[in-house]
């Protein structure tokens, strides 16, 4: 099996380089292609500064859509999509999770776990709260180790921020969904879709990655996207709580 990492960028050059580089410095070329999609930044150019690996939308998409851009042009068997304010520190998570994706054929989505810059934990794999909000299980924890989510185990979604995939599964799906306008919920959709269909979820602990959240900015259009989430899968009660202690607030 060989992965295509597909950074969707926009703008802050310096943390596109930054993730690039420690993606290339941590997996095997043989194994592993980098791919950069340019959501046509209005402050840099990038692909005459990146070369071939870059590619540059000529209008910008939105995060949805460009994800899917850049994962068009993916030759592995899974892509793993990477925020582009994210970084790696671990040798040859690439192996690591192809690995898993070999050994384990339900498997359609894999998330690593995700830390802040100061090594807190961000995101671990995400489940539903009592109004089926999806929310991040152990948010700020300290302890990355504590054995609840240090263990591989299946969740109900995965970030888009660090978000491996099956290709075959990320073809049939037709990618993330545009409608969820400029980001937030397509990730979460896209996880609802692939367990609908009888495939699986799962965080993958012995990968960790760091994120420094808030550099890629946020989404006017958050609440339009959570409504949209909201009547596709909880309205029509497709989607059920993990949780029975109500955790956001987005819609209840």
């Amino acid at each position: 099996m060989k992965l295509s990492v597909i950074i969707p960028a926009y703008n802050d050059l310096e943390a596109v380089l930054r993730c690039m580089q420690s993606v290339i410095q941590t997996t095997s070329p043989h194994r592993t292609e980098v791919l950069i999609q340019d959501d046509a930044s209005p402050n840099v150019i990038m692909p005459p500064l990146l070369g071939n690996m870059c590619q540059r939308n000529e209008h910008n998409l939105g995060f949805p859509a460009n994800c899917n851009a850049g994962a068009a042009r993916a030759r592995g068997d899974v892509i793993m999509l990477l925020n582009h304010d994210v970084w790696i520190t671990q040798r040859g998570w690439d192996e690591r999770l192809l690995d898993f994706f070999e050994l384990t054929p339900k498997a359609a989505v894999a998330g690593p776990t995700l830390l802040f810059p100061d090594g807190r934990v961000q995101s671990v794999g995400g489940e539903f709260d009592a109004a089926c909000h999806p929310f991040h299980v152990a948010l700020g924890a300290q302890n990355p180790d504590w054995q609840p989510i240090a263990t591989p185990r299946p969740v109900s979604w995965v970030t888009g921020a660090a978000f491996a995939v099956r290709a075959t599964v990320w073809r049939e799906f037709g990618g993330f969904d545009t409608a969820y306008a400029g980001g937030y919920f397509e990730d979460v959709d896209f996880c609802v879709r692939a367990r609908v269909a009888g495939h699986e979820v799962w965080h993958r602990p012995n990968i960790r990655m760091y994120h420094g959240t808030g550099s890629t900015g946020g989404n006017p259009r958050f609440m339009q996207n959570a409504m949209l989430f909201k009547q596709r899968w909880v309205d029509t009660k497709i989607v059920s709580p993990d949780d029975n202690v109500l955790r956001e607030r987005f819609w209840a």
